[in-house]
């Protein structure tokens, strides 16, 4: 009867929102800190989109690094990180969501890395 009561009430809270687990879905943190900012992949080869401006793009590229160690170190994954800063306007429309690569006309800067 304990076991049971263990149970239900387990599973309620679960369902509430109320146990850890149900709050840790939120997705790695790879953009925070940057606005314009879409990633995918995998837990081997994970892949980073972001807009920026020429002027910003040494910066927010460097900012996406550290936080994809700071994911690295957290999680153990990804083992490569691939960040591509794109320009404004019309090649940020076209390769926001994609997961192709973006033509080296709309690239600021590419960024590649083994983390582990």
């Amino acid at each position: 009867m304990i076991r049971t009561f263990l149970v239900i009430s387990s599973a309620l809270a679960v369902l509430l929102g109320v146990a850890p687990a149900a709050s840790a879905s939120a997705g790695p943190p790879f953009c925070k800190g940057v606005k314009h900012c879409v990633f995918g992949g995998d837990a081997g080869q994970t892949w980073v989109h972001v807009s920026a401006s020429k002027a910003d793009a040494g910066r927010v590229a460097a900012r996406l690094l550290r936080n994809a160690k700071d994911v690295h170190r957290r999680y153990h994954a990804p083992e490569w990180i691939d960040i591509w800063v794109i320009k404004k306007g019309a090649c940020w429309r076209k390769y926001s969501g994609a997961e192709i690569k973006p033509s080296r006309g709309c690239t600021h800067k590419h960024v590649e890395r083994k983390l582990s």
